[in-house]
């Protein structure tokens, strides 16, 4: 259970993209143009497939101080069966990327509530627009709250997600099945406290051309536990 929490965690996070100037950074973001489709394959620590997600990127609203998307995201197992769907906004404001809290909370987690009220508060999950080997970016955390619709609290479901350490190390060559990317590889250490605490590190690579091309997590003992990578773009 902890290692497909943190398979699907990664899912979460992996839509994050950064372009070229705070200028024109929306313009350039492959996902802020309209019927963009994004497909990610997740595998094991041996290089079986564990399933995927597609995400629908479905309405473009600009504004004169920022640009948003909202999506659709849809997963599936191993045989191609759907398991889950959600939608969130992107915003991109002031050269920055802001991602919706809920990103942050791992997709099965997302769908043990579907039946329950929750509230979340925390920090958004940013990414600037002039990243350079070496850089540190903000930490994020979201908290949840669950309870019953309609009744009492139910303190046992709440969870917390915190990102922490998140920096820039390299820049990188990446090669999937969706082509070859220039990238940014970006460590970070993940922390999901529920009924249980699980603590993961995270390496992921940014392309200016096509977003997250690629993530690796890690057990915190430093065992390789498994990769997600970009399998298909639709435009």
């Amino acid at each position: 259970m902890k290692k497909l929490i943190l398979i699907f965690f990664t899912q979460a996070i992996l839509l994050l993209f950064t372009a070229f100037t705070p200028a024109d950074v929306c313009d350039n973001l492959i996902f802020f143009k309209e019927g963009t489709i994004l497909t990610m394959t997740s595998f094991t620590d041996d290089g079986k497939v564990t399933g995927s997600t597609k995400t629908s990127y479905t309405k473009t609203t600009k504004t004169p101080t920022e640009t948003s998307v909202s999506a659709f995201q849809e997963s599936f197992d191993k045989k191609g069966k759907s398991t889950f769907n959600s939608e969130f906004t992107v915003k991109c404001a002031g050269g920055n990327l802001v991602f919706d809290m809920k990103m942050m909370v791992p997709q099965q987690q997302q769908e043990a509530y579907k039946d329950m009220e929750m509230t979340m508060d925390g920090t958004d999950l940013e990414m600037p627009s002039n990243l350079q080997v070496g850089n540190t970016l903000k930490d994020a955390h979201v908290n949840i709250k669950v309870s019953a619709k309609g009744g009492a609290p139910m303190p046992m479901m709440n969870m917390s997600v915190r990102i922490t350490e998140r920096k820039v190390e390299a820049k990188e060559s990446i090669t999937t099945s969706a082509g070859t990317f220039e990238c940014y590889k970006i460590s970070e250490w993940v922390e999901t406290k529920s009924i249980v605490g699980i603590k993961m590190k995270s390496v992921q690579w940014f392309s200016f051309e096509a977003g997250v091309v690629k993530t690796e997590t890690y057990k915190e003992n430093g065992k390789y536990m498994g990769k997600t990578e970009l399998t298909e773009i639709k435009k």
